[in-house]
């Protein structure tokens, strides 16, 4: 079949080319060139924990958007201890090349291929994460765990902890003579038994949101286990209320497309903060680290993020071979970010133009699935709604917290989403992200096999609003022509 349709892509996780604030950045380097001494800062190696403005920058930034607008969920599924979280200082920031190439960094500071156990990943998966724990030495030893509507299925990872546990206890009874790892002391002071990989805020690709409850369920499991979680937290600034636009997302009475939109919603804690806030916790090492990244905000290109974790964790990370040999990673675009941070530039951009666009993108691709899918069998599966307390509402009054890049949807039983996927891009000239790419590389089981097998990724940050609506309509027709 010879395919003449415009192409639409649903799988490039990518902000749009007219999003990214080409202009904030402009004058960012004019000004840092300008400053003969950030002109100096930016062209040298750097310290390898990252510049300091920048980090300072990236603290208080932080602190603002979790300890001053964070709040716990209303639902009443949400048992939590309350508790206030200080300013983030400093000394808990380090800047990264990027979410990925960091991830790569914490095991090579904090994992050993004979101590550490198991690498626990959420089900469906972030599918380039598993090369990376790949590379690390767990190749065979990547473990899928399952999502139910709260978030990461922390029962069933306790029974798989305890049995992987239980079976190398019992095999080191017979090896007496065995070293316990590779890595030894001084060196890697730190080692962790089990890594937990999870996106927990506005998930890639499950677009699921933890309750509180369960984030501080995964966090009392990890010190248990001697257990690192790791969060890439890249979505959490883009959150918007879920509820109905006074004009439909699609147009408006003028037949132009409404921009109407709310104040940014609170983002709920990550993992790391609630390790920082509940009692008994190690206090030296901590068992999260959070993950992050401006390529989602400011461009990938740009190859620049950020870690948190205790003082003593950052300080570790920062001395893996590749960053002390190399320097701050992304020196020059730190200092840019830096200005546009200090500036201003950044939260304008996230809350007027970021925020805006991909909400009202996000209504319209949940309108047309509606309209086109739904009456075909096919479900939105997002999980358990995530309540907060919006500035923009009224006082006290709890709204659906959604946000990210995604949209997860199932396909109806005995539809498979490779065979959907295949054929929309042979025949229809659209591509989404379908199960195959999903799921843990040699996981020994799927335990999430209706999500797998019919289950497809939707995203709304790459393509404009009516290619968005005319991709949705070509899934529709291949359901329609070539399934029905």
């Amino acid at each position: 079949m010879t395919v003449t349709e415009k192409f639409i892509d649903l799988q490039k996780g990518w902000p749009s080319p007219r999003l990214l604030p080409s202009q904030a950045l402009q004058e960012a380097a004019f000004a840092t060139l300008s400053n003969p001494t950030r002109a100096t800062d930016s062209m040298l190696y750097g310290p390898s924990i990252g510049d300091p403005a920048l980090r300072k920058g990236v603290a208080s930034w932080l602190s603002e958007l979790y300890s001053l607008r964070s709040q716990p969920s209303p639902s009443q599924n949400d048992h939590h201890e309350s508790t206030k979280l200080n300013p983030i200082s400093s000394d808990r920031i380090s800047i990264t090349n990027g979410a990925s190439q960091n991830l790569a960094s914490i095991m090579e500071a904090f994992t050993d291929p004979v101590y550490t156990r198991r690498i626990w990943m959420v089900e469906p998966t972030y599918f380039h994460a598993c090369t990376i724990f790949e590379d690390a030495g767990f190749q065979g030893r990547l473990v899928g765990v399952p999502e139910d509507e709260e978030g990461l299925d922390v029962q069933f990872l306790r029974r798989q902890m305890e049995f992987v546990d239980a079976e190398a206890e019992t095999e080191a009874e017979g090896e007496k003579d065995r070293r316990s790892s590779f890595k030894q002391s001084p060196r890697y002071e730190k080692l962790y038994r089990h890594v937990i990989y999870l996106v927990p805020t506005f998930s890639n690709p499950s677009a699921k949101t933890y309750t509180l409850s369960r984030r501080e369920s995964l966090v009392r499991l990890a010190r248990e286990f001697n257990a690192l979680l790791v969060t890439d937290d890249c979505y959490d600034f883009l959150s918007w209320a879920l509820e109905s636009p006074s004009v439909s997302p699609l147009a408006n009475g003028n037949g132009k497309k409404s921009t109407s939109t709310s104040n940014p919603s609170p983002p709920p804690p990550r993992l790391v903060d609630i390790d920082a806030s509940l009692p008994k916790g190690d206090t030296q090492w901590g068992h999260a680290v959070s993950n992050g990244s401006f390529s989602k905000v400011v461009g990938p290109g740009l190859r620049c993020g950020w870690a948190e974790a205790t003082p003593a964790f950052i300080k570790r990370l920062n001395l893996v071979g590749a960053t002390v040999s190399g320097g701050a990673p992304g020196q020059f675009s730190s200092v840019l970010i830096e200005h546009v941070l200090r500036s201003g530039s950044l939260t304008s951009h996230i809350n007027d133009v970021l925020i805006p666009t991909y909400r009202s993108r996000c209504f319209a691709m949940r309108e047309v699935i509606r309209e086109s899918l739904v009456p075909l069998g096919v479900q939105i599966d997002t999980g358990l709604p995530y309540l907060s307390l919006s500035s923009s509402r009224e006082i006290n009054k709890p709204a659906e917290t959604i946000g990210g890049f995604f949209l997860y949807i199932v396909f109806p039983e005995g539809i498979e989403a490779d065979q959907v996927a295949k054929v929309a891009l042979e025949e229809y000239n659209l591509r989404f992200l379908s199960a195959g790419a999903m799921a843990v590389r040699g996981s020994p089981n799927n335990y999430s096999e209706a999500l797998l097998k019919r289950g497809g990724r939707l995203c709304w940050a790459w393509e404009e609003e009516e290619d968005i609506v005319e991709g949705i309509r070509r899934i529709g027709r291949v359901l329609q022509e070539r399934f029905q």
